[in-house]
């Protein structure tokens, strides 16, 4: 995973003040801060440690994030037409083709 260490302890503590505009301020430091590293590989961190965040794929490179947990992510994806696999191939830049089930 291209993320440090140091940056996937810092998303989980932002994911633990449930505040979006935190989060959002974070994961788009460690991207800035680590050009190998994507939106799946965020949301990766998020998944592995059960966090209530959830990144959701805008237009072009845009995202943003969801905190309210599991339910309120589908329902946010529901809106848009998509479904969660659908996402996690945008966020990783390769829709159709995602990474991980």
């Amino acid at each position: 995973m291209p993320l440090t260490a140091d940056q996937r302890h810092a998303l989980l503590l932002a994911d633990r003040s449930r505040d979006a505009g935190q989060i959002t301020v974070v994961i788009e430091h460690a991207l800035a801060a680590n050009p190998d590293a994507d939106l799946f590989d965020v949301e990766l961190v998020f998944r592995d440690a059960a966090c209530a965040a959830y990144v959701i794929a805008g237009p072009s490179k845009a995202f943003h994030v969801v905190t309210g947990g599991l339910s309120a992510m589908l329902a946010v994806l529901g809106a848009a037409g998509r479904s969660p696999l659908e996402n996690r191939a945008v966020l990783a830049g390769k829709p159709g083709a995602p990474r991980r089930p």
